[in-house]
């Protein structure tokens, strides 16, 4: 028969060992870390003035009056390329001024019939001062006739020196004279009309520069027949003024208007890196059909800046002048929602970290915000007003905007009551 006292004193170390193990137990139990805060980098809002810019993609084009494009207007054989009527030569790139021969057209064919028409017209004029002897040689027989039947002595019964029949023969023979004259003098003047066109012809075979500027790449060679429209080169002037052609579309045309000022850069382009500057001269009153965009020129002034045609461009148009206003940094903005939003830093507090070095802190609070102006030149946008999520009342931020601080710099992430800590600069 068992002990009771032995089975009472086994339970009693039994329990003693189970209250050590659990004891020991709590006692390895790792206490709760707190998370480091972020490091971010935040500032104040400045007061300054802000100006609007819209971004443009476009291509350079010449003024519409600065181009021109040279073609054959008659078929024939090129005789002679770059040479004007004193053999000075002109090169490709060269600048040239108005009427200067770019292309000779071999005029053989056209010369020649200008040659048998100036012979012909030696013959009409012969024709005609025949046609006028004819008719003064007519008028002299009428004015015979008409002496003679004033001198007629023949009495009641006598016989006439005139009949009525000479009469009339004479004054049909004058008027003949008469007409052949004026047919004399309407073929002449057709002869001359056709000396002219054949001269106008001519001169289709002499290809000159339809305005001054500068000669682009010459498509034809010597000995080369063209058909008529054939091209041959184009005369570009850009030495003064030059188009940027840009597609825009109907959510963004609203903002441009005739005469805004522009210049040549994007918002992402480096400050002081401004080609030309120029203005708005054209929006189209319809859009294009296949993209429904709407047409916009914006004219520069291209004496310094030296753009050349057919380059894809970016700039920028000015849709809202200047204005002073508290503003942030784009990058304290977070756009990911409906509303965008800010975060602040409050309770800012200056102390030693653990390695000893001066630390600044402070503790996160994100806010909802509006923003009025945006500058994408400067990355600055206007800041009007913040406001609190937190619905407890007494909860609620009631700082002032201008004195707040924003987070510039690592806010992505970061809610209400997360720690932070100011970057430090590195020097």
């Amino acid at each position: 028969m068992p002990c009771p006292n032995l089975s009472a004193a086994v339970r009693l170390v039994g329990t003693l060992a189970l209250a050590a193990i659990a004891g020991c137990g709590k006692g390895s139990a790792p206490a709760e870390e707190k998370a480091p805060p972020a490091t971010v980098k935040w500032e104040g809002p400045v007061q300054g003035a802000l100006e609007e810019w819209t971004e443009l993609f476009g291509t350079t084009v010449p003024v519409a009056d600065r181009v021109a494009r040279v073609t054959a207007p008659v078929e024939g054989r090129v005789q002679a390329v770059f040479s004007d009527a004193g053999d000075k030569p002109v090169a490709e790139g060269q600048r040239v001024e108005k009427g200067t021969v770019l292309v000779q057209l071999d005029p053989t064919v056209v010369q020649a019939a200008l040659a048998k028409a100036e012979a012909a017209q030696q013959v009409l004029k012969e024709e005609e001062r025949q046609a006028q002897f004819a008719v003064d040689l007519a008028a002299a027989e009428v004015e015979r006739i008409r002496q003679l039947q004033q001198t007629d002595s023949a009495g009641p019964g006598g016989r006439p020196l005139v009949s009525p029949a000479d009469r009339f023969k004479a004054d049909v023979a004058l008027k003949d004279a008469q007409s052949k004259l004026q047919a004399a003098g309407n073929r002449l003047a057709a002869g001359t009309k056709e000396q002219e066109s054949l001269r106008a012809q001519l001169k289709l075979h002499t290809l000159t520069a339809p305005i001054a500027g500068r000669v682009g790449r010459l498509q034809v060679v010597r000995g080369q027949t063209l058909s008529v429209g054939a091209p041959v080169a184009d005369v570009v002037d850009l030495d003064e003024q030059i188009d940027v052609l840009c597609f825009v579309p109907p959510g963004q045309v609203g903002k441009l208007k005739i005469g805004q000022p522009a210049r040549t850069g994007g918002f992402d382009s480096p400050p002081g890196t401004i080609e030309a500057e120029g203005a708005i001269v054209f929006i189209a009153e319809q859009a294009e059909p296949e993209t429904g965009n709407f047409a916009v020129k914006v004219r520069f002034a291209n004496a310094d800046a030296h753009l050349r045609a057919n380059r894809v461009l970016r700039i920028r148009a000015l849709t809202a002048p200047g204005k002073e206003c508290l503003n942030i940094k784009e990058s304290a903005v977070q756009e990911d929602d409906e509303q965008p939003t800010v975060v602040i830093v409050t309770g800012v507090k200056t102390g030693t970290n653990a390695d000893g070095k001066e630390e600044t802190t402070g503790v996160a609070r994100r806010m909802r915000v509006v923003l009025g102006m945006r500058d994408r030149t400067l990355h600055q946008v206007e800041i009007v007003r913040l406001e609190d999520p937190e619905k407890d009342p007494a909860k609620k931020w009631v700082g002032e905007v201008k004195d707040a601080l924003f987070v510039v710099e690592g806010g992505q992430g970061l809610q209400t009551g997360d720690a932070v800590k100011l970057e430090a600069d590195e020097d």
